[in-house]
């Protein structure tokens, strides 16, 4: 069975075969064969089976432990084996390599090439990326031609000799995503068979073994290869051992005919290989959230069920949810997805005792626990508008938002303000006996609240259609799987979008939501720990309070895969902190209430451009715009505009500045707002305060215009210090003097120990809280 299903594989073209022991020990016995990447993989494989045909191998590569644990491995069967270590990215190494070589050894008969660095990477992101094709074409280029032009001369006076060059399949089609490593790989491969022509007169021959996609350590971060056939390591050794023993070439079958169709007709190759990389990608959802089982018949039938029923509310998620197991932790402990939907059906049954009628406004003023959830399914279960509003808003601006949102009732805290309103404590529903209402109503609609840092937030409810949502959700859970069972922490308040959303997503996909409300680093940390979350969903503020913590503090955080930040701006500082703390698990994103998520980036956006909040997901589209409306070039600050979220198709102005980067991340850059014009200069806040911030002591700061009678107008900055720091006005005015222009500089500057913000982690501009001293 073992020899039928090598067999399988030599026809399908995923492995060939080796020489035969008796060729190969003739070609190889009693010789010298220098290998290089002969530490792992390939040239691993490559060099045990050489050693034990009885060929002396010398053994290249960078790390001189692994060469080491290679050559003792031969030894230990019987070989013999050499290690020179040496970085073959370096040119300069190279040839002192060479030389080394050259001056030790008599004659060296066969060398194989197979050190090489593989990137799959496309075009886009490589686009400020250009160290990718210096590395690549570095090892698998320049170095070998480097190496052997030192070496030639000394294989023409021993008479001869020959080179295997390990290459790729890959050159004979233009695979995409590949570029960077096709590029390096073919311009050695074109330079080695120019070479061969001329060095076969001196007796040295060269052969190339074009291999398959081969699972090595390599290879293993590529997890779009995770199921692909490949051949392994010791497959791969054999081909390039029959390369040795007979001195000829191989590849595929495919990839022979590949070149041949490539060749005779390039244009239609190219446009099948386009159709080939679209299809791809249509597929690409049906990939994703068959991962999440929304595509089970049942699952899929309960969620389209509830989202007719119930909208665009919790009611759906709980209803679209699994039937069973944990649906939320919160401080009174778990919760099963049974137990709240009990809990809903009472508040359903006691909003309609006290009077709620469908297409009435609620507002709906709790905190992260199972209180709000409850009330929230059991409003919208009634048809219900639920305007969700923080549980901590002042009495006038409570007042302001019922009016102006029509707010007949309040659901509450117990012992909260009311503003006048007829209000009743979540309790108070959930322990209501009254009948549930039954019979169809129309579905119920939620409100968000805007963030409100300029005035009175006002109410947003924008449509989801399953068209607009399919391509975000797409690319949210491809960067931040939420997997059914695995429990997820919600740090945000609920209220607000972003917590809602992750929320929603726990609930409808079955991971726990464990809600941690208020900003409390260790209740956060340790939620994560005893629960084993795989995904953390935080606010920048509750972040940088994480980062202050004590090692001591931090528990043990095994289980964490990604963490989320949102909803208000994540500084590049924050970004090295987080990175330092946790290392490449940060996720920064960009949404706004009205115009819906437009961006998220990546822990490799971070680390390349910290501060930035990435591209924009599938089938969203953002650009930065002027203010006529038309496009700015890349680099030029202006209005962040989306399209995308909303079924009329036109581009929605954020009111955020931003700009686009030569990689297309986006960068939020302050609110329009907020530009001044100071001294016939736009100053514009973004950088200014990721200047202020980059100040050691500084954690954050507001920014606000003031009149000024020789600018016009210029910058008032209240700055945030952290913990335990002295620093003064004075001082940091004098650290921006060579950091700032004269019209960014701020003509006052405020130090406190803490800036006034709203409930997610906005600085308020209602005053900031009493400075240590006075500045």
């Amino acid at each position: 069975m073992k020899l039928l299903g090598r067999c399988l594989r030599i026809m399908a073209g995923i492995t060939g075969r080796g020489p035969r022991e008796r060729r190969l020990r003739a070609a190889v016995a009693g010789r010298t064969v220098l290998i290089t990447g002969a530490s792992e993989g390939i040239g691993a494989a490559t060099a045990r089976r050489l050693a034990a045909a009885g060929a002396t191998v010398l053994l290249v590569a960078r790390t001189a432990e692994r060469l080491d644990e290679v050559r003792a491995e031969i030894e230990a069967a019987g070989g013999r084996a050499v290690t020179h270590p040496a970085d073959l990215s370096s040119p300069e190494a190279a040839a002192a390599l060479g030389a080394e070589l050259v001056a030790g050894y008599q004659r060296i008969d066969v060398v194989v090439s197979n050190a090489g660095r593989s990137i799959r990477r496309s075009v886009a992101d490589t686009a400020d990326r250009f160290h990718d094709i210096q590395r690549t074409i570095g090892v698998n280029h320049l170095g070998p031609v480097q190496l052997l032009l030192v070496l030639l001369p000394a294989m023409r006076a021993a008479g001869g000799g020959h080179i295997v060059n390990v290459s790729t399949a890959g050159l004979s089609l233009h695979t995409p995503n590949w570029s960077a490593y096709h590029s390096s790989k073919a311009a050695f491969d074109t330079w080695l068979r120019g070479a061969a022509v001329e060095l076969r007169r001196d007796h040295v021959t060269v052969s190339t073994a074009y291999l398959n996609l081969v699972r090595t350590r390599m290879s293993a971060p590529t997890a779009h290869y995770a199921r692909a056939p490949m051949m392994s390591a010791a497959e791969a050794a054999e081909i390039v051992c029959r390369s040795v023993a007979h001195r000829r070439s191989w590849s595929p079958w495919w990839a022979r005919l590949g070149a041949v169709i490539s060749a005779m007709m390039p244009r239609t190759v190219e446009r099948a290989l386009a159709a080939g990389v679209r299809a791809i990608d249509a597929a690409e959802p049906l990939r994703v959230l068959a991962a999440t089982g929304l595509w089970r018949p049942a699952r899929l039938l309960r969620l389209l069920r509830a989202g007719r029923r119930h909208g665009r509310s919790l009611a759906t998620a709980l209803a679209a949810g699994p039937p069973g197991g944990i649906a939320l932790v919160d401080a009174d402990g778990p919760v099963t997805y049974p137990e709240l939907d009990v809990m809903a059906a009472a508040c359903a049954a006691g909003a309609a005792a006290a009077g709620v009628r469908p297409g009435d406004r609620v507002g709906l003023a709790c905190g992260g626990h199972r209180g709000f959830v409850a009330a929230a399914a059991g409003l919208s279960r009634l048809g219900a508008d639920v305007v969700l509003l923080p549980p901590d808003l002042p009495g006038e601006r409570l007042e302001a938002v019922a009016r102006r949102e029509r707010i007949g009732r309040l659901v509450h805290e117990p012992g909260a303000l009311t503003a006048g309103l007829p209000a009743t404590p979540w309790p108070d529903l959930i322990s209501s006996e009254g009948a549930s209402p039954g019979g169809r109503v129309r579905p119920g609609n939620v409100y968000v609240l805007t963030s409100g840092t300029t005035g009175v937030p006002r109410a947003v409810s924008r449509p989801l259609p399953l068209r607009m949502l399919l391509g975000p959700v797409t690319t949210h859970l491809r960067l931040t799987p939420v997997r059914p069972g695995e429990p997820i922490v919600v740090a945000t308040p609920p209220h607000h979008g972003y917590g809602l959303t992750y929320l929603s997503a726990g609930l409808t996909l079955g991971a726990p939501v464990v809600l941690v409300p208020g900003g409390d680093p260790e209740r956060i940390l340790n939620a994560v720990a005893a629960n084993r979350a795989g995904l953390l969903f935080a606010l920048p503020v509750q972040l940088r309070r994480v980062c202050d913590l004590p090692d001591a503090a931090w528990p043990d955080l095994g289980s964490l895969r990604a963490v989320v930040s949102g909803a208000a701006p994540l500084d590049a500082g924050l970004c090295r902190r987080l990175r330092e703390r946790l290392g490449d698990r940060t996720f920064n994103m960009y949404a706004t209430t009205e115009a819906g998520w437009a961006a998220m980036a990546t822990p490799a956006d971070l680390r390349a451009a910290p501060g930035t909040v990435g591209r924009a997901p599938r089938g969203v589209r953002v650009r930065i715009a002027g203010a006529d409306g038309v496009p700015l070039p890349l680099g030029r600050i202006g209005e962040i505009r989306v399209r995308g979220w909303h079924p009329d198709g036109r581009w929605h102005p954020t009111g955020d500045l931003g700009h686009l980067d030569p990689a297309g991340r986006l960068f939020v850059d302050g609110r329009l707002d907020d530009m001044i014009v100071s001294g016939g200069e736009n100053v514009y806040p973004g950088p200014v305060a990721a200047v202020i911030t980059g100040h050691p002591d500084v954690t954050d700061v507001l920014l606000e215009p003031v009149a000024d009678s020789e600018f016009g107008r210029r910058l008032r900055a209240t700055v945030e210090i952290g913990p335990g720091r002295t620093l003064t006005a004075g001082q940091l005015r004098e650290w921006l003097t060579t950091r700032l222009s004269r019209a960014e500089r701020p003509k006052e500057i405020i130090i406190v120990t803490e800036l006034r913000r709203t409930a997610t982690g906005k600085p308020l501009r209602d005053g900031p809280r009493p400075a240590t001293e006075p500045q």
